[in-house]
């Protein structure tokens, strides 16, 4: 059978990590040409090899305050400060060097934090405490009678030994001793467990959490075959740095049964234990979760500005798997020499500035699909002073290790023409060999940006997707200190700085909100919109009235920025005033426009983050290449990927592709965790809810075809009705979505009036 491509959405986000924007540096602002020559310095050097600049450049009003705070950062601070946060496990972390969702651990680091926090001289120091499903991990082993297999992972020392596991997932442990006959039940598929007698065993698994399924769907097919636990290892989608390294990542169903990772090299000694005929298996996980009775702690600080009505937000996360070295101590550190780095060279900002290390980003809410970012959605939902009239939130991710190819900036769609006029303003510099791509990346769902962004914060990052250091390194032991790279880093801080200081200073954010009429208008299908009983004309003619509208306000923001540059030039203080008045009326308008735009026009797509029915006409169009496929015959699996299944199992965003190897109802609920109505009555919408396109249900019959061999083993007649049917109803909801997103346009229009 073919293997799929749960690696193909990873792909796509790789893709997206790398795409480039054929953008302009400033976009079509509507602005006057003396706003945009204005706001333009010389630019710094651009090269085929991308953006590199050793001083600033600027004549910007700012520019002698960024040269200052660049003088003023402390290299030694940061990587200090991050190699005591992922090393010191004796105060910082739980025995096996994790700081999971409301632990002890995760708890004493805040405190920790507060410390550092006053330290280095920020204000208003506190921990803004919210609720988390608490996950503890402290100790396990894993012994075989009569064989080799002795495992504990619950100290340091087994960690630097790579003996680093077994390691619980977010689920609870045993309860003591669980003695059990273990059984290789090799890929975990359903057909894996066919003839065996699993009731009350242990199942060791090879999963690949990249190329074929989450860890979820491998523990509700051990459940349903009868399994008491299950131990994983993986060789392949991630951890392959070696085949010591443990890998773990999140896990979104319910808590149904221990679940454990041990690395390639350890699963090679039980198998050959099982082989041998010694497979009583002693296993002892002490993990305990805690569903909804967790509190998480985000710490934060401010340096204190002129006018407490607006905030720029800079921020990491602290919670870690093993060493996690760069995901993410180097971020809190990195946050920490920003903060320091400003207040040491006396930076006085316009505006407050919030420092925050967020709790639970990796996992903190169980039977959920959107189970991350969990404490940055506790800032946001139950401390939202902190967020009202923030103009930004500038978020870091593995920010210290030397990247593939060019360095990247992610951002919101909004702030592609920011990121460009950022390059051209002379105000970034690079360090060593170091070199940026000045095109941005759209930001995706991975991080704790997109809980700011659905409460109508607008964000910046570091890119890190799509790099090697994902698949080799991310989430087990292997992220550690020996992937630091100071270049990277120091350029990492010094964007940062920079990007906070420039927004800081202008009067008006440059927000533009005609970039989300372009995403609109790209993610358009006719076709579709026509069969949905809507005009495209009219749809496209309203996304054109909203594109107007925003770029005449993003050239609002221009005017107002050039004003105020020419007066600050000419010492005119009265008319530098009057710009930052009129600057914050404008900001008030751009970010209540944004807000807008993600109550109406943002979907998630489980990674992905679009504007617009783009999920829904992507599944349109694969229902379609089935339903060809049926009426003429066509391959299961075609060469040039136009089979039937090709086509089927990428319906749903790839998720279909799970009906090929597991048990049909685990694939549906994986399904439904997609839809709103599985969160209507739960406290667990998070940051997904309410922003989904409605996903197809046909799933008995994409599992037929997934496993057939020719079109004989598919019921023709009963597939094709199966995807007409479901074709029929996506297009009900497309006509009622596009004519409402017809009315948002003008909703959005009018806040930037």
């Amino acid at each position: 059978m073919r293997n799929r491509k749960w690696g193909t959405l990873l792909a796509l986000l790789m893709v997206l990590a790398m795409c480039v924007w054929t953008l302009s540096a400033c976009g079509d602002s509507g602005g006057s040409g003396e706003a945009e020559e204005a706001a333009e310095p010389e630019a710094a050097e651009e090269t085929a090899e991308g953006y590199t600049n050793a001083e600033v450049t600027s004549e910007l009003s700012m520019a002698d305050e960024v040269k200052a705070y660049y003088d003023a950062v402390d290299m030694d601070y940061a990587y200090n400060l991050g190699y005591d946060l992922a090393y010191n496990w004796d105060d910082l972390a739980e025995a096996n060097g994790w700081r999971s969702a409301g632990s002890d651990a995760e708890h004493a680091t805040a405190d920790y934090l507060v410390k550092e926090w006053e330290k280095i001289g920020l204000q208003n120091v506190d921990k803004l405490s919210s609720t988390c499903d608490k996950f503890q991990f402290n100790s396990s082993s894993m012994k075989i009678a009569d064989s080799d297999v002795d495992f504990h992972g619950n100290d340091q020392e087994a960690v630097e030994a790579g003996t680093n596991g077994p390691a619980s997932y977010q689920v609870n442990g045993t309860d003591g001793d669980l003695t059990a006959e273990i059984v290789d039940c090799e890929t975990g598929f359903e057909a894996d467990y066919e003839g065996k007698d699993m009731e009350g065993k242990i199942a060791l698994v090879q999963v690949d959490q990249s190329n074929e399924a989450w860890i979820d769907v491998y523990m509700e097919q051990a459940k349903k075959a009868g399994a008491a636990a299950l131990v994983t290892w993986a060789n392949s989608g991630y951890g392959e740095a070696g085949t010591y390294t443990t890998n773990v990542q999140d896990v979104c169903s319910a808590d149904i049964l221990p679940t454990v990772a041990i690395s390639a090299d350890q699963a090679k000694l039980v198998k050959k234990a099982i082989k041998e005929g010694h497979n009583e298996c002693t296993l002892n996980v002490d993990a305990e979760m805690v569903d909804n009775g967790g509190t998480t702690y985000n710490v934060y600080g401010m340096i204190p500005g002129k006018n407490h009505d607006q905030k720029i937000i800079i921020s990491g996360h602290y919670d870690k798997y093993w060493y996690g070295f760069q995901d993410d101590c180097c971020a809190i550190s990195l946050v920490a020499a920003i903060a320091k780095g400003m207040i040491d060279s006396g930076y006085e900002p316009e505006n407050d500035i919030y420092f925050i290390a967020h709790g639970a980003e990796e996992w903190g809410v169980t039977d959920s699909q959107f189970d991350w970012t969990t404490g940055a959605w506790g800032v946001c939902e139950e401390h939202s002073d902190v967020t009202d009239g923030a103009l930004a939130m500038i978020n870091c991710e593995l920010p210290a290790f030397k990247v593939d190819s060019l360095m990247q900036i992610v951002c919101v769609p909004e702030f592609r023409d920011l990121v460009g006029t950022m390059f051209e303003s002379g105000l970034i510099v690079t360090r060593g060999e170091q070199a940026f791509s000045t095109d941005p990346v759209d930001a995706t769902t991975m991080e704790d940006g997109i809980t700011y962004r659905i409460h109508g914060v607008p964000y910046f990052l570091n890119g890190f997707e799509g790099t090697q250091f994902m698949c080799q390194r991310y989430h087990t032991i292997a992220d550690n200190a020996e992937t630091y790279d100071k270049d990277t880093f120091e350029t990492n801080i010094d964007w940062y700085g920079a990007y906070a200081i420039y927004i800081d200073t202008e009067p008006a954010l440059e927000l533009n909100i005609a970039q989300v009429a372009d995403d609109l208008e790209n993610n358009f299908n006719e076709d579709y919109s026509k069969e949905a009983g809507v005009d495209p004309e009219k749809y496209l003619a309203a996304v054109g009235e909203l594109k107007i509208a925003g770029a005449e306000a993003h050239g609002a923001a221009l005017d107002c920025n050039k004003a105020y540059e020419d007066a600050v030039a000419a010492g005119d203080e009265d008319a530098a005033a009057e710009a930052r008045t009129q600057g914050f009326e404008l900001n008030k308008k751009a970010l209540e426009a944004f807000q807008e735009v993600q109550d109406k026009f943002f979907y998630d797509s489980d990674f992905t983050a679009d504007y617009g029915q783009l999920q829904t006409f992507n599944n349109l169009s694969y229902i379609d290449g089935v339903l060809k496929g049926l009426e003429n015959g066509a391959d299961i699996w075609g060469e040039n990927g136009d089979g039937i299944a090709d086509f089927a199992y990428q319906i749903n965003c790839i998720h279909d592709y799970n009906y090929c190897n597991f048990s049909a109802d685990i694939a549906e609920r994986g399904i439904d965790m997609y839809t709103d109505a599985y969160y209507a009555n739960k406290n667990q919408g998070q940051w997904g809810y309410g922003h989904q396109n409605p996903v197809v249900h046909v799933g008995d019959i994409s599992a037929q075809i997934q496993r057939a061999e020719t079109i004989e083993d598919v019921d023709v007649e009963a597939a094709t009705k199966a995807y007409q049917d479901a074709r029929d109803e996506l297009l009900k909801y497309l006509g009622t979505a596009l004519a409402a997103e017809m009315t948002y346009t003008t909703d959005v229009s009018d806040c930037l009036k």
